[in-house]
């Protein structure tokens, strides 16, 4: 794969056709949330689990998706609307630990479907083996790769090189090494050997800003998008990194291409298939804002498309329906058992957005969907049907009809 960094043409030119295209401003940050419309038309359901959930992945096995769970990997049967739990494969202490709350966090297929790689709150980056967890199977774990105490041990998410032989890992707090700023760590991934063990080589890593957490690769494999939640420790304002793959693979400190402000606590981004917008929640700003990718690169003070007020303290978001024309926030409201004379009037739900409403710049918010409390990830259905989303605070996962969407 040749990557030449163009992103490709501005989108100023290119989205014409929705109108015209104005300078936007970032948001600045805000505590709740303005009141949404209710979509109570919207068709969901929910199971119990019996851990937290974060992290959901949908498997190439027919009929089968994979939860974060604390200390195992849920493994629910999703042949229904309502998905339901069928197997907790255990994962080895002491990468995850309770007591400790270094617990499953992040989870990601690799693109041949046949492992699952977990982080775990810590240092470790748990491998398991799709098909034998799909079955329950008591030895489904098949290698544990383990990072350095100098990038920090706080892995949050994971992501996958397309050709599978790379995974990106977000450390979130980093290090006194790295003066408490987040890190990507790098391992390459060795083919499995004839007993189905998995083990990788340490690569290094790339410091980035304050709380490193969310990262998304582009469906060309060349450019790696990571938030960090602050730029620095004086400021409230976050970045949204860009990362050269390539150079990250072997050499990771020297990846960075550049970093853009992207409001208020940017948590979590996703990128449109054709590669042209990238989208980040800004948490403490309680929006969703999407960047021109190609101007990210080459003139990053025009590349901030479209700011959306949406609920209150978004964290994950999704593109789901047909053509990606809709995204969902997930509106954790999740400080407000710690502060309820800020947060009293605050209510948790996943916004729907208009992607092309959005772009032309008017509203965009089509209305929440009730959740139970902390909505946190996201996983959709290979068939683009059924959306699951773990709600943390409630110890539950919601599945979502899509075609109940507005």
């Amino acid at each position: 794969m040749i990557c030449t960094l163009s992103v490709g043409s501005s989108l100023v030119g290119a989205l014409a056709w929705l109108g015209a295209v104005e300078a936007v401003l970032l948001p600045g940050c805000q505590t709740v949330a303005p009141p949404q419309k209710n979509l109570t038309s919207v068709r969901t359901a929910e199971i119990a689990v019996p851990a937290q959930p974060i992290g959901l992945v949908y498997a190439q096995q027919k009929d089968i998706a994979f939860v974060a769970l604390n200390t195992s990997l849920g493994v629910l049967n999703t042949s229904a609307f309502i998905p339901s739990l069928i197997h907790e494969i255990p994962l080895p202490a002491p990468y995850v630990n309770f007591k400790t709350a270094a617990g499953a966090a992040g989870i990601a297929l690799t693109h041949n479907g046949r492992h699952v790689l977990v982080t775990a709150s810590s240092m470790a980056l748990i491998v398991v083996d799709a098909a034998k967890a799909a079955t329950g199977s008591p030895d489904a774990v098949v290698g544990v790769l383990n990072g350095i105490a100098a990038a920090g041990d706080s892995a949050f998410e994971v992501t996958i090189s397309r050709d599978d032989k790379y995974a990106f890992v977000s450390q979130e707090f980093g290090s006194s090494q790295t003066a408490g700023r987040g890190s990507i760590e790098v391992f390459e991934l060795q083919r499995p050997a004839a007993n189905g063990t998995v083990s990788g080589t340490y690569v290094g890593y790339l410091v980035l800003g304050n709380a490193v957490v969310g990262t998304a690769l582009s469906f060309d494999g060349c450019i790696l998008y990571a938030t960090s939640e602050m730029a620095s420790n004086s400021t409230a304002q976050g970045t949204l990194s860009v990362i050269d793959v390539e150079i990250l693979k072997t050499n990771p400190s020297k990846a960075l291409i550049t970093q853009v402000t992207a409001g208020c606590s940017p948590v979590r981004v996703i990128v449109s298939r054709d590669d042209r917008v990238v989208w980040v929640t800004a948490r403490a700003s309680n929006a969703l804002l999407a960047f021109d990718a190609s101007k990210l690169i080459s003139d990053q003070s025009a590349a901030l498309l479209a700011s959306v007020q949406v609920g209150t303290l978004p964290v994950g978001l999704i593109f789901a329906g047909p053509n990606e024309r809709r995204i969902l926030t997930a509106n954790s409201d999740r400080f407000a058992s710690g502060d309820p004379s800020i947060y009293r009037n605050a209510t948790t739900g996943l916004s729907v957005v208009d992607v092309d409403a959005a772009i032309r710049g008017e509203q965009a918010n089509l209305g929440q969907i009730p959740t139970g409390l902390f909505p946190r990830e996201f996983a959709i259905s290979p068939d683009g049907k059924t959306i699951l989303v773990s709600d943390f605070g409630s110890l539950m996962i919601q599945a979502v009809d899509v075609s109940t969407l507005p």
